[in-house]
């Protein structure tokens, strides 16, 4: 599946952005997610204003870094949360938001 262009890869450094390999989102791009460095500072500076970041990931630990460094009005929402009893309303809440 081609990735959208709103989908800001922190993953694969933004000069590779355009390689065959970096505009899907392929068992290759997930695995190199998730062996590699996260490049986050080099993909926050890509977040608009008032944007809506969804965080794909065991449990929203980037709250504090994305309020303290990103867009002041940008919507952080974590899919996941650590110990919560209830997953999958804590999913369906935060994608209903």
């Amino acid at each position: 599946m081609r990735r959208s262009s709103k989908w800001i890869s922190t993953s694969v450094p933004e000069e590779n952005w355009e390689n065959e390999e970096a505009k899907y989102c392929s068992p290759q791009y997930l695995t190199n997610n998730l062996l590699n460095a996260v490049l986050f500072e080099e993909g926050l500076k890509h977040v608009p204003e008032k944007a809506v970041m969804v965080e794909v990931a065991p449990h929203g630990l980037l709250q504090a870094i994305l309020k303290k460094s990103g867009p002041k009005d940008a919507i952080h929402i974590p899919l996941t949360q650590r110990n919560n009893a209830n997953s999958l309303t804590f999913f369906l809440n935060a994608m209903g938001k």
